[in-house]
């Protein structure tokens, strides 16, 4: 059984952060580790207020893991503080950790700050570059490429640009995009009559070649999704899978996750 860590923040509600993520990694077969960044007082509609835990302590915990177990992937979420990540980096750096999975959580769902606007930019200037995979949702990749994203056009150009950061790959998360509209790279069945209105589509960029992965769209507002489907990919990449199939397979699960809740 192979070892996934996920360093992120504490969901008390169990539908984000530590709790999901080790959720997740249960169902891909994998044992699940955890070092927490921040603890946060929310349930499933809103975070009411964040606790950070100190740089030196989730370095201590980090290092405490690293000192019995290999890690085969792991997964960043919630990191609250810049100096949170100023040691990740440097962690990473001596480690050299391969199969790491940014999930580039700035916000919550409600609204509430989730990293401060330095450890934004310390993000990515000293923690991309260390990323098999960067998985950002349509605003968050507007924070890290400066591209308003409108449609498919706007979410290539952004994957382009975040990619140009130091990542292997980059994931543009579109399920916050309401309508997807394209010229360029016209999508069989996107915005072609009604039925074909709720269609949510990502798009993976690797430096070579995009690659979109398309699913229906769920109308239910949900927490947490991005982190089920960043630990699921971390999941995909420990158990041996290239990163198309291992975020196929995370996709299919979201997706499935989804269709419980409602």
């Amino acid at each position: 059984m192979k070892n996934v860590l996920t360093i992120a923040g504490s969901d008390p509600s169990g539908g984000a952060g530590i709790q999901r993520d080790l959720k997740t990694f249960a169902e891909f077969n994998c044992n699940g580790l955890s070092v927490i960044t921040a603890l946060t007082a929310q349930n499933s509609k809103k975070v009411n207020g964040v606790l950070p835990v100190t740089a030196s302590f989730v370095k201590k915990q980090i290092e405490t893991l690293f000192e019995e177990y290999k890690i085969d992937a792991l997964k960043t979420g919630m990191l609250a503080a810049e100096d949170i990540v100023k040691t990740l980096a440097q962690i990473f750096k001596n480690k050299k950790q391969k199969n790491i999975v940014i999930d580039t959580v700035f916000v919550s769902t409600s609204g509430y700050p989730l990293l401060e606007k330095k450890g934004i930019k310390r993000l990515k200037d000293d923690l991309i570059p260390f990323a098999e995979i960067v998985t950002p949702n349509i605003y968050e990749a507007f924070i890290l490429s400066g591209v308003k994203i409108k449609d498919i056009e706007d979410m290539h150009l952004a994957a382009e640009r975040i990619k140009k950061l130091g990542c292997n790959a980059v994931l543009v998360k579109g399920g916050h995009l309401k309508e997807v509209k394209s010229q360029k790279h016209a999508l069989e069945g996107f915005n072609q009559g009604s039925k074909h209105k709720s269609k949510v589509v990502d798009v993976l960029y690797n430096g070579k070649e995009f690659k979109l992965f398309k699913a229906k769209r769920i109308s239910k507002d949900l927490h947490g999704t991005g982190c089920i489907l960043s630990a699921g990919i971390a999941a995909g990449l420990a158990n041996g899978l290239d990163i198309k199939d291992a975020i196929k397979n995370a996709k299919k699960y979201v997706t499935r996750m989804i269709g419980k809740s409602l």
